[in-house]
């Protein structure tokens, strides 16, 4: 077995962070096509029924992941990624010969978030399998992709929507998908190998505190965070902006969301997940709720994704740092797998509530309804952070206030 920490582990770490351009790419960059949809090719359709093709990504990525990392664990990480490829490829050629909503949410949701399930279970456990002193950085680095492919897939949705139309957009993400992820999962190297497995959920797993309150708070941080990548774009129509100044601010906000998502997993590994777990969350809130809520020029807007990448989404990067660190005698894939279908249960409560509040309120209150509900979301998902900090110091040995957890 190669050591922890060695050079090796690099080569499927930075091979996940490619897979992860391509896994969250897709949920990253949807603004513009929600908008797109909202103000153009489904224009008179509402804000919540659009909403469930991004909230059906969301929801099939992470549900069935319950699955999924139990495969991975159980089958290897690269057979389960090559299904995922597949998949992934066909939801987006289907996808470009729809034409109506319903069939947009059986192949861009549904199918596409299948197909992105199987290829985040390998991809979410490869870099904590092969670090522990820098797992967090090396975490950090791996999802960092999700955040870069949010700036690809914006910048070449956008220019693909302008030059070739809604149809060829998605055929060449089609194509690109198989081929890059394609070779991508032959470095998916196992440090432990992949043994049979007689059961899907790990029981002893759900017995333990630690286990709902990490599900509790990615329950309530993903029902709040989807808000400013859906709807930043339709906050700068408003304000008199173009689909270009959408697609420009979704570009902003993943940038911060590189520099962010690397940057806490260094922290992380210096002053304790948790500790910066609970700063991130507690800044996002902060953020959130005047910043956008007072923004009334496109300025501020980038100002607010500027900030908002630098401090959101670390939850994601975070999770299977955690997950490994208070649960490294069980199969890593099948409890984040675990963890993750509240994920997913956040995904839907968020986009559809958000979707919900913008239809009754967005033409009278622009987005504040919307806001609201997002930042009072993720400052709750902040005080169960708090919960699971002060669960672990009283379970622990050392029950110093000020400590690296």
């Amino acid at each position: 077995m190669q050591p922890l920490d060695g050079p090796f582990g690099w080569i499927p770490t930075l091979a996940a962070t490619v897979n992860y351009m391509f896994i969250f790419g897709a949920s990253n960059s949807y603004g513009v096509f929600s908008t797109y949809y909202l103000n153009d090719r489904f224009a008179g359709t509402s804000a919540a029924t659009l909403s469930w093709i991004g909230s059906l990504i969301t929801i099939s990525m992470f549900s069935l992941n319950v699955v999924t990392g139990a495969l991975a664990d159980s089958q290897g990480y690269r057979a389960t990624a090559y299904i995922g490829t597949v998949l992934c490829t066909a939801a987006y050629i289907l996808a470009s010969f729809s034409s109506k909503v319903w069939q947009l949410m059986l192949t861009q949701g549904i199918l596409f978030g299948i197909g992105a399930s199987f290829l985040l279970a390998p991809s979410n456990s490869i870099a904590p399998q092969w670090f522990g002193r820098h797992r967090g950085l090396a975490s950090g680095v791996a999802m960092a992709g999700s955040s870069l492919g949010g700036l690809w897939f914006t910048a070449a949705t956008q220019a693909a929507m302008d030059h070739l139309g809604f149809a060829w957009t998605l055929r060449i993400l089609g194509i690109t998908t198989f081929v890059v992820t394609g070779i991508m999962n032959l470095f998916y190297f196992q440090r432990v190998p992949a043994q049979p497995r007689k059961r899907i959920f790990e029981l002893q797993v759900a017995r333990r505190l630690t286990f709902w309150l990490i599900a509790l708070g990615l329950l309530t941080a993903y029902t709040g965070h989807w808000a400013v990548v859906f709807y930043v774009g339709t906050a700068a129509r408003q304000l008199g902006g173009s689909l270009q100044d959408g697609s420009r601010l979704l570009l902003v906000l993943n940038a911060g969301n590189v520099v962010g998502r690397i940057l806490a997993g260094f922290i992380a590994d210096r002053f304790g997940s948790i500790n910066t777990l609970v700063l991130s969350l507690l800044l996002t809130a902060a953020l959130e709720l005047p910043l956008w809520m007072l923004a009334c020029s496109l300025a501020q807007l980038y100002v607010l994704c500027v900030l908002y990448g630098l401090v959101s989404s670390t939850f994601i990067s975070l999770n299977p740092v955690i997950v490994a660190a208070h649960f490294s005698s069980s199969p890593l894939s099948s409890v984040m797998g675990m963890t993750n279908l509240f994920s997913g249960l956040g995904g839907l409560l968020g986009n559809l509530s958000q979707g919900a509040i913008f239809d009754a309120y967005g033409k009278h209150m622009h987005l504040t309804g919307t806001i609201i509900f997002s930042g009072v979301s993720i400052l709750v998902s902040a005080v169960v952070a708090l919960a699971l900090r002060a669960h672990l110091i009283r379970s622990g040995t050392n029950r110093r206030f000020v400590q690296k957890i």
